[in-house]
């Protein structure tokens, strides 16, 4: 059996130290939730500190596109963050009893949801930054910020739609 308290056992999930044994746990969305969300919060964490870098370049085109990497990365993080808290403290409601499996489904469709819109979103936000680097192709900064948004785009695009797949796929 799986000891310890609900975050010990997310810490263990989270961490992938499940020796042969399966917690109920691991069948549960909110813990799956909370682990999906840790790329978002790495590239999160990861495009705020290289926007921060390139911000500092003189080039007006580099500086652009990591101020549009430290912007959306924060974003990111911040997101993850809340979600992956969020999830937590759904997942301990969840093994204590106080959400129905029915509950714990909706919440999976609803995410799902979240992430098809936000997948539909990615591709103006790419559609946009292209865009803008192409109408403004004499314009260095413009150039680098039109990139700097095509390419959070990009990774969000892949992020969002991939996890979309997965959540269907495991638990709808």
């Amino acid at each position: 059996m799986c000891g310890g308290s609900y975050y010990n056992k997310l810490r263990r999930i989270d961490a992938g130290a499940i020796s042969g044994k399966i917690c109920a746990m691991d069948h549960n969305f909110f813990a799956y939730q909370r682990r999906a969300l840790r790329p978002l919060l790495r590239w999160g964490m990861g495009s705020s500190v290289v926007g921060v870098g390139l911000a500092l370049l003189p080039s007006d085109y580099w500086r652009q596109m990591g101020l549009q990497a430290a912007a959306w990365g924060v974003i990111d993080a911040a997101l993850a963050f809340a979600g992956r808290r969020s999830a937590l403290l759904k997942a301990e409601r969840s093994f204590a009893g106080d959400l129905s499996e029915a509950k714990e489904h909706a919440e999976a469709d609803q995410f799902r949801r979240i992430l098809l819109v936000n997948a539909g979103l990615d591709v103006l936000y790419i559609v946009a930054g292209l865009a803008t680097a192409q109408y403004y192709a004499d314009r260095p900064d413009r150039r680098g910020l039109g990139h700097g948004i095509a390419v959070q785009g990009l990774f969000l695009l892949i992020f969002d739609s991939l996890l979309a797949r997965d959540v269907g796929a495991r638990w709808l």
